[in-house]
């Protein structure tokens, strides 16, 4: 399990693919600070190096040391952008599983999660970050389920399914291990050594800005590599600004009934989950139930003990 936050705890904040904007990230260290926690600022936050915050080198190794350093209790990222997979072979896996403490992100930090959660079952959470919803007044219906899992002090969380725009494509009861993110990444992961063992997982994806032609190409990817049968449910999450680019074309909701409508698992659809603004967070590693006939979603507390 990893080390629970409480009020002081120290947390690194760290921009491990593209530079953040300056105010956004002092806006999110105060809402931090504001919570009682203890913010320290990696120099990554404030750099620039082409279009990423800092060289592949100082990017890696900032992530390394935060983890290794015992006055560290979690690591947030500032914001997502590209360039986290060029340094997956450089991370530290044997200090990260030496040292589990919570990484916050998700977009291009769905490489990070992955990878050290293939290589030291370490689990994350992929929510708000620092430079992006924290550091513009965080909704509250994004706040509270981020929060609520952090602060959670039971040996589950459980969300109600009844939020208006989540449907259930298939219903049923199923329970396995949370794994997901950003599709376009987990994707890129395939085929490397960090990506991980979906066999008996609750797969969860979206994504942003990708036209439709691409989001068919991921999934294809996947399916041919067999990896939609080794799951126990799908949960399908936001896909914003997803063009069509062509016509004719077909849309998001066409190419995804194409691959999951024979699932003999349970999916739901339009879940509050991804680049949008208002989002559910998603603890990645994390035991899961889905509950059709009572309506819920139970994650495993990350933080629990006894």
């Amino acid at each position: 399990m990893l080390k629970k936050l409480i009020k002081d705890s120290r947390i690194k904040v760290l921009a491990p693919a593209f530079p953040p904007d300056p105010q956004k990230t002092q806006n999110g260290i105060h809402y931090l600070e504001n919570k009682g926690f203890s913010v320290i600022s990696g120099g990554s936050l404030s750099g620039n190096h082409g279009y990423f915050s800092a060289s592949d080198d100082q990017r890696v190794e900032e992530i390394n040391s935060a983890f290794v350093d015992p006055e560290i209790d979690a690591v947030f990222c500032a914001r997502g952008g590209w360039g986290t997979l060029r340094f997956l072979d450089k991370l530290n896996y044997n200090g990260i599983k030496e040292n589990p403490k919570v990484l916050v992100g998700y977009s291009d930090i769905t490489f990070i999660q992955l990878a050290i959660w293939e290589k030291c079952r370490i689990p994350s959470i992929s929510g708000p970050m620092v430079a992006v919803e924290m550091g513009d007044e965080i909704l509250d219906f994004t706040a509270k389920y981020f929060w609520e899992q952090i602060e959670n002090t039971d040996p589950d969380y459980a969300i109600d399914l009844n939020v208006k725009e989540i449907e259930y494509w298939k219903k049923g009861n199923t329970h396995g291990t949370l794994l997901g993110g950003c599709l376009s990444m987990i994707a890129h992961l395939l085929g490397t050594p960090y990506f991980p063992d979906f066999t008996d997982s609750i797969l969860f994806i979206e994504d942003v800005g990708e036209e439709v032609y691409k989001i068919d190409r991921y999934l294809a990817q996947l399916q041919q590599a067999g990896i939609f049968n080794k799951i126990k449910g799908l949960i399908i999450g936001q896909f914003i600004d997803c063009p069509e680019g062509r016509s004719p074309s077909f849309s998001i909701s066409d190419i995804l009934h194409h691959y999951f409508d024979g699932l003999n698992v349970p999916v739901i659809n339009n879940f509050p989950y991804g680049h949008g603004m208002r989002k559910i967070s998603m603890p990645i590693g994390a035991k899961t139930t889905i509950d059709s006939s009572s309506n819920k979603l139970v994650f495993e507390n990350l933080f629990y003990t006894k």
